[in-house]
């Protein structure tokens, strides 16, 4: 059996390196810790790893495929924060950027806001409840229900 240990990092690939690199450092506060036109673009982190996510430009913005929500492949990328406080942080922080949030949501399990990046990549953040495990074992049904922020 493979034994592995953690999702290492994401390719991204984009259609404005810059534009994108701006909005992942300016607003999700990733760090750049190389830019390599040569090996694919800009790689960054969130300060733990080598890197967490790879900017790479798409060979002609003009005629690439865009985003549709359902199309087979990735989603979303989700983003953890430590508290609920982090995540309603997180909600108005996007709000006062002019960056919409599509869904705010309590899952049971967790707490999530979904929003795109300038490509149109879906992006979550969300905050874990300390006994998710537990709440996925049991079976959450669906009981999902908007979540709403208060400033």
């Amino acid at each position: 059996m493979i034994e592995l240990k953690r999702i290492g990092h994401v390719l991204l690939k984009v259609a404005d390196v810059e534009r994108s690199k701006a909005f992942y450092t300016n607003v999700l506060g990733f760090e750049i810790v190389e830019e390599d036109p040569e090996h694919g673009g800009v790689f960054m982190t969130l300060g733990q790893d080598g890197h967490t996510l790879d900017l790479s430009p798409v060979d002609n913005p003009a005629t690439a495929e865009r985003v549709s929500p359902n199309r087979v492949g990735v989603h979303h990328i989700a983003f953890q924060v430590d508290s609920e406080a982090a995540l309603k942080n997180a909600y108005f922080s996007l709000e006062d950027q002019g960056i919409e949030v599509v869904r705010a949501i309590d899952h049971v399990s967790q707490k999530s806001i979904y929003f795109h990046d300038p490509d149109g990549n879906r992006l979550e953040i969300y905050y874990e409840l300390p006994n998710a495990p537990e709440l996925f074992r049991q079976g959450r049904g669906d009981r999902d229900e908007v979540l709403v922020f208060q400033r």
